[in-house]
């Protein structure tokens, strides 16, 4: 978290936390110094240099955002995707990599993977990749909040209206059902 504000009235802002997956050190670390992160919303929470090591980072940090090289070491990118989408479905997994073959956006496609950006990673792209993946996550946690506060209204509702039953009072419970409806 971050403060967020002029001081008055500070209130904090949620940074998406992000896992960069790279064998390349130097690839690694050009990204991680090629965006301004936090001022996107982000922080690199870790890296590693293969899928093995990120799966087990990913359980002990749970990124909201996985970037990750399709070929390395141990376990690929695709692998790791897979294992993702399987284990933390609801972390945004952008794949990098070097090979402009169709098969495997197809592939990363087909895993439910957010991105693909062909290396070499150039800003702008990975700059809108990632406000793209943050703007997804930011819509469904606020579809999912909505969601929890209409089942918050209906439940409430429901109390008054089985109050009003169990009091005999008919004409009320109508009102808090047509309410309810409403």
């Amino acid at each position: 978290m971050i403060p967020h504000g002029n001081g008055e009235g500070v209130r904090a802002v949620e940074l998406y936390r992000v896992l960069l997956v790279d064998d390349e050190e130097d690839i690694r670390e050009g990204i991680s110094r090629k965006m301004d992160w936090l001022g996107l919303g982000f922080s690199l929470v870790g890296e590693a240099a293969n899928g093995q090591d990120a799966l087990e980072l990913a359980e002990s940090l749970r990124p909201d955002v996985i970037l990750t090289d399709i070929k390395m070491p141990f376990m690929d990118g695709l692998e790791l995707s897979r294992r993702v989408a399987e284990e933390f479905p609801d972390i945004k997994i952008i794949m990098l990599t070097a090979y402009e073959i169709f098969e495997y956006a197809r592939e990363g496609i087909r895993m439910g993977v957010a991105d693909y950006i062909v290396k070499p990673v150039r800003r702008d792209a990975l700059r809108q990749s990632v406000c793209k993946v943050r703007d997804s996550i930011l819509e469904k946690r606020n579809l999912l909040k909505a969601q929890q506060e209409y089942q918050e209204k209906v439940d409430e509702c429901m109390e008054e209206i089985c109050r009003a039953v169990k009091a005999g009072k008919e004409e009320q419970a109508y009102t808090h059902i047509n309410r309810m409806f409403a």
